[in-house]
């Protein structure tokens, strides 16, 4: 059986059912061609478990502006995507969650985030440029202008 996401059959990131076809399928709709990639991947649990505190550091990762279109990713850029999404969640997974949360015991992840309301205004890790905040969609953006160009 081909598993693509549709409406009714949305599997979770960390399985082995969410697949490049998968967010292929999601980014090549009509539909979302206009969207941003932060409303594609982080509104209306389009994608069960990702939401908007790990989509951060997913496309910070994948070097994808949070505002950037959908038409305007290549293919290459959906490939990026997808493994950044794949390895980033894996990465907090291993890491027992991010550092600005705690589990059901109490504890605090050891996944320390790259772009957070900790890290705005802070220089970027990887090009020293200044990490801006950004309200965008309801909510927050955190990017870094000098590695997510839009």
């Amino acid at each position: 059986m081909n598993i693509t996401c549709k409406q009714k059959n949305k599997p979770q990131v960390l399985s082995d059912n969410f697949t490049l076809e998968c967010l292929l399928t999601l980014a090549n709709q009509e539909e979302a061609q206009n969207k941003s990639v932060k409303a594609l991947l982080a509104t209306n649990q389009t994608i069960p478990g990702l939401g908007n505190g790990v989509l951060q550091d997913i496309l910070y990762n994948a070097r994808l502006h949070p505002k950037k279109k959908v038409k305007d990713l290549t293919i290459s850029e959906k490939e990026t995507l997808f493994t950044c999404i794949k390895e980033t969640l894996w990465e907090m997974y291993r890491q027992q969650g991010r550092n600005t949360e705690t589990g059901l015991l109490g504890q605090r992840g050891k996944y320390i985030l790259y772009l957070s309301k900790d890290t705005a205004g802070q220089d970027c890790p990887r090009c020293q440029d200044i990490i801006q905040k950004e309200n965008y969609l309801g909510g927050s953006i955190y990017y870094c202008p000098g590695c997510q160009k839009l």
